[in-house]
């Protein structure tokens, strides 16, 4: 179990009284985090992979280790299978761009992905499709915002090269069935892209058991810095693969040959980290997987459901409320609650509970054909809980919202 009100200790925004309710969007830092990546940068910074000098030498060895950590907290067999980005769209874009570059992408190919997908997990394909000339299909969503999984075998056909999906909703929370999907992809043999940015941070991962290729997940939203996301592929396709973004620190050697450019390449995951890479980002990654891992995977996943819970039930008892997507009874997701308030604008309800200290989020939360699929035009209020929030914070927002219901009684 995980006792919130001392984890709470840890994030000094919420000794001001805040109910931060706004973790799918970006996470609290933990002082530890902050504190790993102040001392790295004043005492122990210098580039990576580039000096012999001690210094550099010590630089470099936190920087690999960082790699290390990531691909055991996510059960990676090889910690060159890490390839550090700068976060979960920079991630999706490169393999993407990736297997454009590379010819696996060709005219006529099929990419699949589903009408709830993050603009992440939907913008990169759609431009690669049009690149080549392959075919974008969208798995539709059913009443209740779920990809209609059951119908997957009937979208995966022989043409199909990529199969892209989230491992949860940033809208409904979600869960996907992984090991379904993928089982379909991998019979017509595509390829598996997974946008975890929802999933990473909420529930154990084990990319092995999941027989996906790609999983792309962002530092941010895990109790990280922003600048940092990790790209975690199959070592075997991270050898085969040419990098489509190219520059300084990814080879081993570069000769002029007549008016050609011959080019060896690093080893993996080096080819494809160009330039200097967000090293201090990396120190402070490390120290909030480090963080999670002292919590336990598993009892965040429970404090989570248990929150979740309660808050989904309680505002659907409130006069004009909906929450968006199925219970959690009904299906499991991650610690999100998106609702619409009858008479109000999501921006309207969003303001009234900023004026009373509670963080949400409003809008269209860049996944906007699911919310059109559910004729959400204006969007939703999304209320995300985390590590740090107790279920005092449910019930704060769900006494706000009462208040303003009876407030709009009043005046209505």
């Amino acid at each position: 179990m995980i006792d919130c009100e001392r984890v709470r200790k840890d994030f000094p925004e919420l000794g001001s009284g805040l109910v931060y309710l706004d973790s799918a969007a970006s996470t609290l830092k933990p002082k530890p985090v902050v504190d790993s990546m102040k001392e790295f940068a004043l005492r122990r910074y210098s580039n990576v992979h580039r000096g012999t000098y001690k210094l550099a030498v010590e630089a470099t060895r936190i920087y690999e280790e960082a790699h290390r950590v990531i691909a055991e907290f996510i059960g990676a067999k090889r910690w060159e299978e890490i390839v550090f980005t700068y976060n979960t769209t920079h991630a999706i874009n490169l393999v993407a761009w990736t297997l454009v570059y590379n010819g696996v992408l060709k005219r006529g190919d099929e990419i699949l992905v589903t009408e709830a997908e993050h603009h992440s997990n939907l913008l990169p394909w759609a431009a690669a499709a049009r690149a080549v000339g392959a075919r974008l299909r969208i798995l539709p969503v059913d009443p209740q915002g779920i990809p209609v999984w059951e119908d997957i075998d009937e979208y995966i056909t022989d043409r199909t090269r990529v199969v892209a999906f989230h491992l949860a909703s940033n809208v409904t929370g979600a869960k996907a069935p992984v090991e379904e999907v993928s089982r379909a992809a991998r019979s017509r043999g595509a390829i598996i892209v997974v946008d975890g940015a929802q999933g990473v941070p909420h529930f154990p991962i084990d990319v092995n058991s999941m027989n996906i290729d790609f999983l792309a997940f962002s530092g941010h939203k895990m109790l990280g810095p922003t600048g940092i996301g990790v790209l975690w592929g199959r070592l075997e396709l991270l050898e085969d693969l040419e990098p489509p973004w190219q520059g300084g620190g990814q080879i081993r050697d570069v000769r002029v040959v007549g008016d050609t450019v011959a080019v060896d390449w690093d080893e993996p995951p080096w080819k494809f980290e160009p330039g200097t890479p967000p090293i201090v980002e990396a120190v402070g990654l490390t120290e909030a997987v480090r963080y999670l891992e002292k919590l336990g995977m598993s009892n965040v996943e429970s404090h989570e459901s248990e929150l979740v819970r309660e808050l989904y039930e309680w505002l659907g008892e409130i006069r004009g409320v909906k929450p968006v997507g199925p219970p959690p009874s009904q299906h499991p997701r991650t610690g999100v609650v998106s609702f619409t308030l009858e008479g109000l604008t999501p921006d309207a309800v969003s303001v009234y509970l900023a004026s009373r200290g509670i963080a949400v989020r409003a809008g269209l939360h860049c996944a906007h054909p699911l919310h059109y699929a559910l004729g959400l035009y204006e969007g939703t209020i999304r209320a995300s809980l985390y590590i740090y929030n107790c279920s005092r914070d449910a019930e704060a927002l769900v006494s706000s919202v009462e208040s303003l219901v009876k407030l709009i009684g009043k005046t209505g």
